[in-house]
């Protein structure tokens, strides 16, 4: 075989030994079982395939299978291993793979094209495999992961009859069914099958994620109304829109208990009689579900336990692990589903678990992601692994930026194949469970590429910046601010938690006397007078944060400098001094403007920790075009210091200000010094530094 690319796109079947080879699905079968190979490891199958009964060298392989790219021996070695695991081969003993000492490689199976005369025939698909023409090929990555996720489904028959029979009766016994289980145990892959039985039944099935969602009442509707293809997102188009039979599945419904109520009691009442509605969280239902004299006889709770060990055999079956092996894992798993699919990842390479066993689940779950992540197939895998942990949710686009390639369709497929990654309306995000292990683990690996891998990301999300607006813009603010939670200086100073429970909008006339009364309550009197002049001044620099309910639990006022006049000088002396300031070390010059976060505070904790939103339109407007200036002022300006220094945001003790008997101090950051640009860079860096860092060097002021 001619050196170059090992396979071409529409390679075909091919029998090799009592194997069926599927190039273009990455796929080897035989009557039992089916496996999936790494694209890199399939392309290796076909070059020794097509060289079959000769020696091939080492370097010849890598110029046919790697293109000729410089890499580690141990590269190659590794995918020969991987391969020969694949194929149930012995290295002692080959059936397909033997090495020539000091020469390489020769295919010692049989080889033939499928169809061929003499050929073998194709091999039965075993129970889950995939039959041939019915899903051979995809137009989307969503179908093979689809595919990928219905071969290695088991069990759950109970769950799967109460549903079915539901959609099957004229009258459903039920409108609501609650899935409850914590992390790992099912609940999302259940779903999955629930959407595949709905549209068996010709139902139309919408699929909300509490993770991918504000928790509030508009948000929850803004995410029906883009499923439903509503031109409003107000309640009465989801309503117009709404199927007659349709089927509502929700997930990670720990992250909407904020408008629990208001779905129940607003929401799904108005709702066409033969809806279903599949409700999937960690949590136990709320009792009025089962109290309230409307509900309770239309509801069903029920809880998801782990895998029965019949059926958890099943499993390992489908993954390829072999029957020897079955016993050891479920020793180690005790059928936890998510245990169960990084054990599978495990044994298909040959490991072997160690003896121990853990009482609880995560620790399991824990234990085989670190032994996972020390195994990837290439240093480029573990960088998309890593861009996958480090992101909110992660897109292709997104993923070529990090790495800063261009075709990564590859890597993002992997991805998606992974056990602990599931896929979201806004790309991939791994499990609970998994991030912060895969991300620490990196982290510790390589430093110097969590720190490039983290640039790029933020890089990108601020470039998408400039393109959205509104709420989407929202949510890339939350995804720039996400990748830092690990930062020591800014994790306990955020409320992260915010990042889905609350929301923000324009403060308006209703909401004066709320936004005037929290300030009087935190800072008195005449700061509540000085809030009230600026409301009349500078209304539209008021922001309003909300819970799911709906209700303000906070605010923020950012003040534009330049629509300053000689009144508001004089009403408000943190004004005063800020522009004092801005005179004395660098005045605006055409075309620039400042801003002052004047007030910022939660109901009941006032200013610490900063509500996510809060930090969200602040970083949104420090980033503006032509900002020279920014100030914020904080009551205790001794906790905030190792925030703000962290951000280069510096103290600037001449700006401080006193107002009713309490004394304030002021940060700022002049951004003609340390521009958007190198800011990105900056937050980059303390995103993937862990460690207590030296205090930052402040930067000499403009001249």
């Amino acid at each position: 075989m001619a050196s170059g690319k090992a396979r071409s796109p529409a390679a075909p079947d091919i029998h090799i030994g009592g194997w069926l080879a599927q190039p273009t699905r990455n796929l080897i079968r035989n009557d039992e079982t089916v496996r999936r190979l790494e694209p890199q490891v399939m392309d290796l199958l076909v070059f020794l395939a097509g060289s079959a009964g000769r020696v091939v060298s080492k370097d010849e392989v890598i110029e046919a299978v790697w293109e000729g790219r410089f890499i580690a021996e141990t590269t190659l070695t590794r995918a020969i291993a991987d391969l020969r695991r694949a194929l149930g081969d012995d290295q002692r003993d080959p059936r397909y793979i033997e090495t020539i000492p000091k020469r390489g490689y020769r295919f010692v199976a049989s080889v033939a094209a499928a169809g061929s005369p003499g050929a073998p025939s194709a091999p039965a698909p075993a129970q889950g495999q995939p039959q041939d023409g019915a899903t051979a090929d995809f137009a989307r990555i969503a179908e093979r992961l689809a595919s990928a996720r219905r071969q290695r489904f088991v069990g759950r028959q109970e769950e799967i009859a109460i549903f079915r029979s539901a959609l099957q009766a004229g009258d459903p016994p039920f409108v609501a069914l609650h899935i409850t289980g914590a992390g790992g145990v099912g609940k999302t892959t259940l779903l999955h099958e629930y959407t595949r039985v709905a549209h068996e039944a010709g139902r139309h099935v919408v699929r909300i994620d509490g993770r991918h969602i504000e928790a509030s009442s508009l948000g929850f509707l803004v995410a029906l109304g883009q499923a439903l293809g509503a031109t409003h997102c107000d309640l009465g188009a989801v309503l117009e829109r709404w199927p007659a039979g349709g089927v509502l599945l929700v997930d990670t419904y720990e992250r909407l208990a904020p408008i629990d109520e208001w779905l129940r009691d607003t929401m799904l009442p108005q709702f066409p009689a033969r809806s279903l509605v599949v409700i999937a969280g960690r949590h136990e239902a709320e009792t009025a579900w089962r109290t309230n004299l409307d509900w309770g006889a239309l509801t069903r709770v029920h809880a998801l336990g782990n895998l029965r060990p019949d059926e958890s055999r099943t499993y390992l079956a489908r993954c390829g692990v072999p029957v020897q092996q079955h016993e050891e894992a479920l020793t180690f798993t005790r059928g936890h589903p998510l245990a169960l699919s990084l054990t599978a990842d495990v044994l298909t390479r040959g490991d072997r678990l160690a003896p121990s066993r853990l009482d609880a689940e995560p620790e399991i779950v824990r234990l085989l992601i670190e032994k996972f992540v020390q195994e990837v197939p290439s240093r480029e895998h573990r960088l998309a692994l890593h861009a996958c942990v480090t992101a909110r949710a992660l897109t292709e686009p997104l993923l070529a930026a990090a790495l800063g390639q261009d075709d990564v369709h590859d890597l993002f497929e992997w991805l998606g194949h992974l056990s602990f990654v599931e896929s979201g309306p806004y790309g991939l995000f791994p499990h609970d469970l998994a991030r912060d292990v895969v991300y620490m683990d990196f982290r510790w690996r390589d430093p110097e590429a969590a720190y490039r891998i983290t640039e790029r990301l933020l890089s990108h999300l601020y470039g998408r910046l400039e393109r959205t607006q509104g709420l989407e813009q929202l949510r890339v603010w939350f995804d720039v601010i996400y990748p830092q939670r690990y930062n020591v200086h800014l994790r306990a100073y955020i409320e992260w938690e915010g990042f889905s429970t609350s929301y923000s909008d324009t403060a308006n006339a209703a909401d004066h006397d709320a936004i005037l009364r929290m300030v009087e309550r935190h800072e008195g009197r005449e700061s509540a007078a000085i809030a009230r002049h600026w409301l009349e001044r500078q209304p539209d620099a008021f922001m309003n944060v909300r819970d799911g309910t709906g209700e303000l639990i906070g605010f923020a006022c950012h003040l534009r400098l330049d629509a300053i006049v000689p009144a508001d000088l004089a009403a408000d002396p943190a004004v005063a001094r800020a522009m004092a300031h801005v005179e004395r070390h660098g005045p605006h010059r055409a075309g620039e403007h400042a801003t002052y976060a004047r007030f910022f505070m939660h109901a009941e904790r006032h200013q610490a920790p900063v509500l996510a939103c809060v930090a969200a339109s602040a970083s949104q407007l420090w980033t503006a075009r032509g900002l020279a200036w920014c100030f914020i002022a904080v009551a205790q300006p001794d906790l905030f210091e190792p925030l703000f220094t962290e951000l280069h945001i510096w103290r600037t003790r001449d700006a401080d200000f006193q107002v009713g008997g309490q004394r304030y101090g002021v940060f700022a950051h002049d951004w003609r010094v340390e521009n958007a640009e190198q800011w990105v860079r900056l937050k980059a860096e303390r995103a993937w530094r862990i460690e207590h860092a030296l205090p930052s060097a402040r930067p000499s002021p403009v001249t």
